[in-house]
């Protein structure tokens, strides 16, 4: 079935890589790269494939239940990261799973675990992350690999993150690193406290950008027939209407075979497409849902990242709400790079939905129109100028 998928795959965009020489780059990176998110970019994979060992939050496990069963449908390693006072935090000590992944601390266990002091969310404050490391050294004892040791202000640097000689490179697997410390606070020239400074382990990808081989596949499979649909069929010769048309009933026939389950809710890959509104608002065309224009297959060659007409995967559910499924038909867990949560859309059209759900965006804009309709005698200053 995988074989299938490649094959399809690799003549997708072999075919739409005809219609511009950056197009076939543009979709060989939709699951080869990844962006950092949340990662330290001291530690971060540098932009490798979806597939890779992968960080996750213990904030972010507690929020979607997702308990050993699950964090192990990571098929390349999986590693929860305790920031700050995540490790101190009492209303967890007796929480059993909490216990096993503090158990597991640079484990080389498919699931792992380590402990961070850095800044969250974007902060640019140290003083959360710095009271905790002072906490952390004060004699704080914990459990490495199943031994019990105590960290102090003299020793903690025996035991930061670093990669096995022998296997310098390789982004799968808890096997490749050892260790289990990473602290970065930053502030004045005296107090800052970095464990890697100038070192770039190149550890972990972002969780949020997770996707398994398979998931992978159809993601590219599911991008594919978006950009098909970018095509002007009625202007192209006959024997590229025919291979056109070859193409994309097998990419119809193959998403109508594959069907994805978010908590009970389960939909094919074909469906889903055909009503998104990047598809279902034009007949055989693609629209971008956001401005309400057409994105024609030559909008895929644009290159520069800022153009505004460049095109970026985008998310119908927004990836710093952090939310990840479990389809329990195949049994992993779905992170916001999934099929059913991605389309094409313009850059200026992903900087104006920002971290809105598409849904919510539309809402937020009617209320926007509405509330401009009250003061529209307002907007009108610069006839007066």
């Amino acid at each position: 079935m995988l074989k299938e998928k490649r094959k399809l795959r690799l003549e997708c965009f072999n075919y739409l890589g005809k219609y511009g020489e950056n197009i076939k780059e543009k979709f060989r990176n939709i699951c080869g790269k990844t962006a950092s998110y949340n990662v330290p970019n001291e530690l971060y994979q540098k932009r490798t494939q979806r597939k890779n060992r992968a960080l996750i939050s213990w904030k972010t496990v507690k929020k979607n239940n997702l308990d050993i069963e699950k964090l192990n449908s990571f098929e390349n390693g999986i590693v929860v990261e305790f920031i700050n006072n995540d490790f101190f935090n009492e209303e967890d000590q007796s929480n059993p799973l909490f216990i096993e992944l503090k158990n597991r601390l640079g484990s080389n266990e498919n699931v792992s675990s380590i402990i961070t002091f850095r800044s969250e969310n974007g902060s640019s404050s140290s003083k959360e992350s710095r009271m905790a490391f002072t906490d952390f050294i004060n004699n704080t004892e914990v459990i490495y690999n199943k031994e019990r040791i105590i960290i102090n202000k003299d020793n903690y640097m025996n035991y930061k993150l670093r990669k096995t000689a022998s296997k310098i490179g390789s982004g799968v697997g808890n096997d490749k690193w050892s260790g289990f410390l990473f602290v970065s606070i930053k502030g004045g020239q005296q107090d800052s406290i970095e464990t890697h400074r100038n070192d770039e382990m190149t550890l972990f990808n972002p969780a949020c950008e997770y996707a398994s081989e398979e998931v992978g596949l159809d993601i590219d499979l599911t991008l594919s027939y978006f950009a098909m649909r970018s095509i002007d069929v009625k202007n192209l010769p006959d024997d590229e209407k025919i291979k056109h048309n070859d193409i994309l009933k097998r990419l119809e026939e193959e998403l109508k075979k594959i069907e994805y389950d978010l908590n009970g809710n389960s939909v094919t890959l074909y469906k889903y497409c055909n009503m998104h509104p990047s598809l279902a608002m034009k007949e055989n065309a693609l629209i971008d849902p956001i401005q309400l224009i057409d994105i024609p297959i030559s909008k895929f060659n644009i290159k520069d990242p800022s153009h505004p007409e460049n095109l970026n995967i985008t998310h119908n559910e927004a990836v710093n709400k952090e939310i990840f499924y479990w389809d329990e038909n195949r049994k992993t867990v779905l992170s916001p790079a999934r099929p059913t949560n991605l389309f094409w859309s313009y850059h200026l059209s992903n900087m104006m939905q920002q971290d809105f759900n598409l849904s919510d965006y539309i809402k937020h804009e009617k209320e926007m129109y509405n509330k401009r309709q009250e003061f529209k005698e307002f907007f009108d200053f610069t006839n007066d100028i």
